[in-house]
């Protein structure tokens, strides 16, 4: 009799600590992630844009709308802020899982500008979309945390130039970075 209420009681204390791990999310690849290209790196990829890259994965910062069905619930914010030369370029993505990672679609910057003749990565004063920003996919590898531009990305550049920085799936100096954690204070 002791050990059937001793088992019962265990039983009950698992499914109680089950259901709080449940409710306390985990946040997948959250942390703060950089790299930094050095010289000699930037001279064997000549036709590489992306000086340095620096992204900070958290819980979203959205709230869930009651009765919205989503078909993937935004999980984390992800910061991604690109260096082309001295100046950078950032977007916020909204977060969800698919499969082996989490995807990104960037956020739609308010500034209005002409739509671009040209698709090619770089530098613009002009956007590719006025409704899609394109978005990136995190993968965690053993070396770190990869990050590829899926369709297109698009992120702005400081206000007063109203400059964008556009990078394509196609560019292979261009589509795919692959970060290190850092210290939190570096993501700031």
């Amino acid at each position: 009799m002791f050990l059937a209420r001793t088992g019962w009681a265990a039983a009950a204390c698992l499914a109680l600590f089950a259901a709080t791990v449940r409710a306390e999310e985990v946040i997948p690849l959250a942390g703060c992630y950089e790299r930094v290209y050095d010289a000699a790196w930037l001279k064997a990829h000549r036709g590489q844009i992306v000086r340095r890259a620096t992204l900070s994965v958290a819980k979203t910062s959205v709230p869930e709308t009651p009765g919205d069905k989503q078909p993937q619930p935004i999980l984390a914010d992800a910061l991604l802020a690109i260096w082309s030369g001295d100046t950078a370029f950032s977007t916020i993505g909204a977060c969800y899982w698919e499969r082996v990672g989490l995807v990104c679609n960037a956020a739609l910057s308010a500034e209005e500008t002409r739509l671009c003749k040209t698709g090619e990565d770089g530098v613009r004063d002009c956007r590719l979309s006025l409704t899609d920003p394109g978005s990136f996919e995190l993968t965690q590898k053993p070396e770190g945390l990869l990050v590829s531009v899926r369709e297109r990305l698009e992120l702005s550049g400081p206000t007063d130039r109203g400059s964008f920085l556009y990078l394509s799936p196609s560019n292979a100096e261009n589509h795919a970075f692959l970060l290190e954690p850092v210290p939190a204070a570096r993501c700031r």
